[in-house]
């Protein structure tokens, strides 16, 4: 087996090149491999959303403890998606 490595830029439609080179003959497949930069955007953007998820976890848990309101148990909040998915 022989592979061919294209590496193209960010203006080429990957989707358009990859369909294009599936209809050579002698195409066993084709693989889109992400380039570093690209798997660092996706990283960072996860990253992002946690950090932002947990800082308003930690705001709503702050307001909660001020204003002397019992938040809910892990197991509650379970038990309560376990009863609405039945």
């Amino acid at each position: 087996m022989t592979q061919i490595l294209v590496t193209l830029n960010e203006d080429a439609a990957t989707i358009h090149v990859r369909r294009a080179i599936e209809l050579l003959r002698g195409v066993v497949s084709t693989t889109v491999l992400k380039t570093k930069e690209e798997t660092d955007k996706k990283k960072l953007r996860q990253q992002k959303y946690v950090k932002e998820s947990l800082e308003r976890a930690f705001d709503e848990m702050t307001e909660a403890r001020r204003e002397g309101i019992k938040l809910q148990s892990a197991d509650d909040f379970i038990k309560e998606l376990q009863t609405n998915e039945g």
